[in-house]
């Protein structure tokens, strides 16, 4: 089983203390030490417009990480594909897949901030379908040369034709021959999107699963899920079994296909030690989801209801307890850690992460 890292939106808690630099500082400084200490993988949520966000530019971080690590894997979790034109994302992953030599991930998701939507002028009940579509189109373009893609809501080149059945088509191999004094003012009707990224057909993509819908989403095109942060252990046992199935029924081999899942996680060389630096943290960020209706209706936001169902703090021991039956339960074979929210201070973190690569990562890779 792999190891990783995740940094949600929730870094300043609103407080905007300390600086932005320091903790953009910080965070990079924490993920260049996991890529030492072995951790395979390190994802940075997508948000727009919230108090104390700072992962606005996603694409920005994964590339100065990009240069200041060599061997942990690079990604986005949840990031809303219906937010930009899908082209931008392709070349976008492809400059951050080129740039880490193939170590790229992307995650996406259908978006679910009304807020970003309106201020980004798109429609917010569009959302599924142009999360959909832009799905389409970014696979078709990591793996084509020129082609045209008249989708509902995405025209490449801008003057293609709508084509709701066969949206994509490739530049035909004979092409219209015209003299050289023929072509000036003629728009083409195929591109290619460039450049390529060096993984083979494409860096995985991995869709934000918060329902069934998500899970049917990412069969239908053979993507990883990824269940969203806040869901309970038993939210995501239910999330995998269906995904299993879909995957069985479409006829799809489960061989290789990474099964990932995002946990809070603090490893301290005590449980009662780990409660006391993160618990009360953690707890905060969750009463705020709660507040928002995000943990379900009528969900207890208690320290200890929380760690039954969501958090993972204790000693190296029960970490790995932890992790080994959610694989048992879910299938998982890649946890990917959240040590860092507003009121855990930076040498703890550290302190943790190297605790935890000393004592949990070699255990749960045997």
């Amino acid at each position: 089983m792999r190891s990783g890292l995740y940094y949600g939106w929730e870094l300043t808690g609103g407080g905007g203390s300390p600086a932005a630099v320091d903790l953009y500082g910080e965070m990079l400084e924490q993920i260049e030490l996991a890529d030492h200490l072995g951790f395979d993988t390190a994802l940075i949520g997508e948000s727009h417009f919230v108090d104390g966000d700072l992962t606005g530019s996603v694409v920005d971080l994964l590339g100065a990480l990009a240069g200041s690590t060599r061997f942990i894997r690079l990604g986005s979790a949840g990031r809303a594909l219906a937010l930009q034109h899908p082209a931008r994302a392709a070349e976008d992953f492809a400059v951050i897949d080129l740039l880490s030599n193939g170590r790229a991930i992307l995650g996406v998701g259908a978006g679910h901030s009304e807020a970003a939507f309106a201020a980004f002028g798109v429609p917010f009940d569009e959302r599924r379908a142009r999360f959909e579509e832009a799905l389409d189109f970014i696979a078709h373009a990591w793996t084509s040369d020129a082609f045209s893609y008249g989708g509902r809501f995405t025209r490449f080149p801008g003057k293609t034709p709508e084509n709701a059945e066969t949206p994509f088509a490739h530049e035909p191999y004979e092409k219209p021959f015209r003299l050289q004094w023929e072509r000036a003012g003629l728009e083409p009707k195929h591109l290619a999107v460039t450049p390529r990224p060096v993984q083979i057909p494409h860096p995985p993509i991995w869709v934000e699963a918060q329902g069934e819908d998500d899970v049917a989403l990412a069969v239908r095109h053979g993507h990883a899920i990824l269940p969203a942060p806040a869901l309970s252990d038993a939210e995501v046992v239910g999330l995998y079994r269906a995904y299993t199935a879909g995957m069985a029924a479409a006829g799809r081999s489960l061989t290789g296909v990474e099964r990932p899942v995002i946990r809070e996680v603090f490893c301290a060389e005590t449980q009662a030690e780990a409660v006391a630096i993160a618990g009360e943290p953690l707890r905060a960020v969750y009463a705020q989801h709660a507040a928002a209706d995000a943990l379900g209706n009528g969900a207890d936001a208690s320290l200890d209801r929380l760690m039954a169902e969501r958090f993972v703090l204790g000693d190296p021991d029960q970490v790995f307890e932890r992790f080994k039956t959610l694989q048992q339960e879910a299938g998982i074979n890649h946890v990917i850690c959240r040590f860092r929210v507003p009121g855990i201070e930076h040498e703890a973190v550290v302190r943790s992460l190297r605790l935890y690569a000393g004592e949990v990562i070699t255990r749960l890779r045997s």
